[in-house]
């Protein structure tokens, strides 16, 4: 029997891969590269996804960026003296051949992330604009994908999460980008993930980012 959610799966991996060839060969380790918006833009989201740092994270935590493009977010961590144990995955060659050449002592692997084994290999994980794009796939196909990429940063990951998405509080929609409510989101993270959860809608985007953190015990 075919499993349709892996099939559903694959063709989204696939519409992805051809969006960003088409993307980084037009625009190169860009804003533009990545599709995803201005300069100034995709530095105030880096910076969201920072905030998964914990005050207590040490000198240097590991962190695995899921769609790490041409490694933009360590760039940017870089620059601003955030020591990070990086490492990045992405499903683009030719971005993580520009990654490689430019942090030769960071780790990148041409990867998808779902098929990473199921045990922690990072003290965060991190998802950057994967999840605010669904191009041509149907709602019910991403909202099944949207879910088990979560569940799977969730298993990789020692100390927490952060991804984003596009908020449904919005009065137009682009018919290739994925929306969702964030309070739907927050039942989904609190009631299978943990409760120990953060969601921050208030940055001037029409989006949000969500950050999630293992439960503590109960005294």
């Amino acid at each position: 029997m075919t499993d349709l959610s892996s099939t559903a799966d694959a063709a989204i991996l696939d519409a992805y891969r051809a969006h960003y060839v088409r993307t980084f060969s037009a625009h190169g380790p860009t804003s533009r590269g990545v599709d995803w918006g201005a300069p100034g833009d995709v530095d105030m989201r880096y910076g969201k996804m920072l905030e998964v740092l914990e005050p207590d994270a040490g000198v240097r935590p590991s962190l695995l960026d899921v769609g790490c493009g041409y490694g933009g977010l360590l760039d940017y961590a870089d620059a601003r003296g955030i020591a990070l144990d990086y490492s990045g995955v992405d499903i683009v060659p030719k971005m993580i051949a520009h990654a490689r050449a430019k942090h030769p002592s960071a780790r990148f692997e041409v990867a998808d992330a779902l098929a990473l084994p199921d045990a922690p290999v990072a003290d965060y994980v991190v998802c950057n604009g994967i999840l605010t794009l669904k191009l041509e796939a149907s709602i019910l196909d991403m909202d099944r994908f949207a879910r088990r990429l979560i569940r799977k940063m969730f298993t990789l990951a020692r100390r927490g999460i952060a991804f984003n998405m596009m908020t449904s509080h919005v009065n137009f929609m682009a018919p290739t980008l994925y929306y969702k409510n964030p309070l739907e989101i927050a039942a989904f993270v609190s009631g299978e993930l943990s409760n120990r959860f953060r969601l921050d809608h208030s940055y001037p985007a029409y989006e949000f980012t969500v950050y999630v953190f293992p439960a503590r015990s109960q005294p």
